[in-house]
């Protein structure tokens, strides 16, 4: 059984795939390919016995050669026997929300509404990320009730961005949360973080998750996120 925040992290996948005609479910496994762009290119929702099919088609160069599994799913083990290599592992974390939680909106932060926003949540979150997303992978969003799109501004210039994503389960997960290179250390996360916080406190979620590298996890945990496992990522080591 994946833990919460993971299983909200691949519903989130999987609704960006779907909303933007991305998604494939093959049997075993689920990709996203995009036409344009690096990024979501990813496989997931592993099943034990599609290690050595999702292997030939990885070899093809049919489906992406990115993995992600939950770090408690049996699959991780048959992957390293396959010849996959582990690229990160990223913390799972949740929150429960309570009566007593407040949040601050920032009048600098502005939800993404059209074509040439979403543009400047793409170049902001490519240049904070450093890998290329692609405003066509994002724009099916704008139509999308459970998702929210948010750039951030610093000295008239747009320069943060965030989502906030609602799942089946009514729990609210942040994500792609970042600020350009050149803009980090003035608390711009942090603006974003309670930005967001204070939009899922509206949505009336129970719990709120993420997911954190090792370097954000301490910032979350000083909003009451705790661990609720990890995610690692593999790619196929090709001879």
């Amino acid at each position: 059984m994946k833990s919460r925040p993971i299983e909200h992290q691949f519903e989130f996948w999987a609704n960006l795939g779907k909303v933007g005609g991305y998604i494939y479910q093959h049997d075993g496994y689920t990709t996203l390919l995009p036409s344009r762009g690096t990024w979501p290119s990813k496989t997931f929702n592993i099943q034990n016995n599609s290690i050595t099919k999702l292997k030939t088609e990885i070899l093809k160069t049919n489906i992406p050669n990115a993995v992600a599994l939950d770090a408690d799913d049996r699959s991780n083990q048959i992957l390293i026997e396959n010849q996959f290599n582990m690229t990160s592992a990223v913390e799972g974390m949740s929150v429960r929300v309570s009566s007593n939680m407040v949040f601050k909106e920032s009048p600098n932060i502005l939800k993404v509404d059209d074509e040439t926003e979403i543009d400047k949540f793409s170049s902001i979150a490519s240049n904070a990320f450093g890998y290329n997303i692609h405003p066509k992978v994002l724009v099916g969003l704008l139509k999308d009730p459970n998702t929210q799109l948010f750039i951030g501004q610093h000295k008239a210039q747009f320069v943060s961005c965030g989502i906030l994503y609602l799942d089946k389960n009514g729990d609210s997960g942040l994500h792609m949360i970042g600020a350009k290179k050149q803009m980090r250390g003035l608390g711009l996360g942090n603006e974003m973080t309670q930005h967001l916080l204070a939009h899922a406190l509206k949505n009336n979620s129970k719990e709120i998750h993420l997911v954190a590298s090792k370097f954000g996890a301490p910032i979350y945990r000083k909003y009451g996120f705790t661990n609720r496992g990890y995610l690692n990522s593999y790619s196929l080591i090709k001879k």
